[in-house]
């Protein structure tokens, strides 16, 4: 589905077909055909193993098990991550795409060898090792960077209910493995019926995913849709996948305040950090004196962004600051209507900020720049500047 997403979005299709090929597997093939899901129209990504028999499917009668959708074939080879990375290693990708391929196996392993009290070399690899899920893993992680995505944002996960049929017998819905690979993600639990979201997608999720649940503003350039081969009457079985340009969402009333108490960086180090905020889009970053804990002396920096700037401005503090931490919360402000004029001055044309207040007064006060430029090319003091303005 995550393929048919990107595909349906402009990735193109003989680049996925090029490195299959090169994976050297044998009677594995890709296709695309265009279906409908409940009314909507998406792109079925397929993958076709020799001696397999595709789109063909059982419904398990137990009451229990209603709603999951299980192969009728079983021509799967129970591999291990070295097998996996071998096969990986021979695909003609870019680094970064194969790093990428690799990431997803190991969280998969990671979280199997917890499971079954193993280690991560010695985790077999049942439905995740077959050849067609190899396939998916590296044509999801090819097609993203093919599409030129930097970020992605993930929103609404449902994880579904009931049980599922594996290798290991019959499992709750979410599976283990899922489960724990989506630890610390915000998921949907219940409701729709059989397994949702499986273990290697959830993988992807975690590797390929920058942010989960949050308001995400952007420019929309190419919508596409990625349908699975179960066909629900009821929701249509498709992931929508939305690409574009981020925008500056912002709110003059509503922003995310994000704070972090400092004991080790220096005063260069801070001063950096303000300024790169600022450049990032923060509307305000700050740093303040603070008693930390055993009495050493801090700073806690305060920084207001809107939410398109969020995850970027956490990201920067918590790479830069040397803070562990990033506290966050929504705040609202009232703020005054405001804006810039070009005003005419005994000094020539001068940029004004502009404000009214709740009274209807307007005040106006030189921007700081202009007074900066003012004082160079007159060679004058900047208070001498401010009177001859106002």
């Amino acid at each position: 589905m995550w393929v048919g997403a990107m595909l349906d979005a402009g990735a193109p299709m003989q680049a996925l077909v090029d490195v299959v090929r090169s994976l050297q597997l044998p009677g594995v093939s890709i296709r695309n055909d265009a279906v409908m899901r409940a009314s909507l129209r998406g792109t079925h990504f397929c993958v076709d193993v020799a001696g397999a028999v595709p789109g063909q499917f059982t419904m398990h009668s137990d009451r229990a098990h209603s709603g999951v959708q299980l192969p009728t074939h079983d021509s799967h080879v129970h591999r291990r991550l070295g097998d996996i990375e071998r096969i990986v290693a021979k695909a003609e990708l870019p680094e970064v795409v194969r790093d990428q391929c690799i990431e997803v196996y190991r969280a998969i392993a990671a979280v199997e060898a917890e499971a079954h009290g193993t280690t991560v070399e010695e985790v077999h690899f049942h439905e995740v090792g077959a050849e067609d899920t190899i396939v998916d893993v590296v044509c999801a992680c090819l097609a993203t960077h093919l599409l030129g995505i930097e970020r992605l944002f993930a929103n609404g996960i449902a994880v579904g209910s009931g049980t599922v049929r594996a290798a290991h017998g019959i499992l709750p819905v979410p599976a283990p493995a899922t489960a724990a690979l989506l630890r610390g993600i915000p998921v949907h639990t219940g409701g729709l019926k059989g397994e949702r979201t499986t273990p290697t997608g959830a993988a992807l999720l975690r590797t390929l995913v920058h942010a989960f649940d949050e308001p995400v503003a952007i420019t929309t350039d190419a919508i596409g849709y990625g349908a699975g081969t179960r066909d629900d009457p009821d929701v249509p079985n498709l992931l929508r996948v939305m690409v574009g340009e981020l925008v500056n969402a912002t709110s003059p009333t509503d922003l995310c305040e994000l704070q972090c108490q400092l004991d080790t960086a220096t005063g260069e180090q801070v001063g950096w950090l303000l300024d790169a905020l600022l450049q990032r889009g923060a509307v305000d970053a700050f740093a303040a004196p603070v008693t930390m804990k055993k009495g050493r002396p801090g700073l806690l920096v305060t920084v207001l962004c809107d939410e398109a700037h969020q995850a970027v401005i956490t990201d920067l503090l918590l790479e830069e600051s040397t803070s562990l931490g990033v506290r966050h919360h929504r705040v609202s402000r009232r703020v005054l209507e405001r804006w810039q004029e070009t005003r005419k001055t005994s000094m020539g044309e001068v940029v004004f900020k502009v404000a009214r207040l709740p009274s209807g007064q307007v005040v106006a006060r030189p921007e700081d720049d202009e007074l900066q430029r003012l004082t160079k090319a007159h060679d004058l003091g900047r208070a001498e500047v401010l009177r001859r303005l106002l």
